[in-house]
């Protein structure tokens, strides 16, 4: 499961600073000997939803977990949304080259020293794969989790490239 800061409706105490997240997500991933998976949201990105939607297919999900501690990240809201948004989470996400790349992000982290592994972006800076919806988007995801979960299977690599819709 997730280490959210993802708010629910009605009124909401302020989301916990994005470094009490990762440092959670951090201590549980040292803990089970496993990387943090960040994963940088906002509530009016389709394309965040999609891709939460492929992490929480059960097949997938069971996967994930079982390599990595996730964490969820808001950034870029807007208006009264702007106060579900994790103090700092801007700042990492410009930290990991994402800031102009587009949401949703994702990022491996070392789970010991929370320094960067992989991220979702293809070829450096301004490059990132989002949702991955075109073959080579999907293999660099791919990629991204092999880098973070060496022990992950080739069967389960595979179930998770056919959690996304192919073009």
């Amino acid at each position: 499961p997730a280490l959210s800061a993802t708010p629910v409706d009605g009124p909401v105490p302020a989301p916990p600073p994005a470094e009490a997240v990762l440092a959670a997500a951090a201590k549980a991933a040292r803990a089970a000997k496993k990387n943090v998976l960040v994963l940088f949201h906002a509530s009016w990105c389709g394309w965040c939803r999609k891709l939460e939607a492929v992490l929480a297919t059960p097949n997938v999900a069971e996967i994930v977990d079982r390599h990595f501690v996730r964490a969820e990240l808001t950034v870029f809201e807007r208006g009264e949304r702007k106060e579900t948004e994790n103090a700092g989470a801007e700042a990492l996400l410009e930290a990991l080259a994402g800031s102009d790349a587009g949401l949703p992000f994702t990022a491996v982290l070392d789970g010991r020293t929370r320094k960067p592994i992989a991220t979702s972006n293809l070829a450096g800076p301004g490059t990132n794969v989002g949702f991955p919806s075109k073959p080579e988007e999907v293999d660099h995801f791919v990629g991204l989790l092999r880098k973070g979960a060496p022990r992950m299977t080739p069967a389960e690599e595979a179930a998770i490239r056919a959690a996304f819709p192919s073009r």
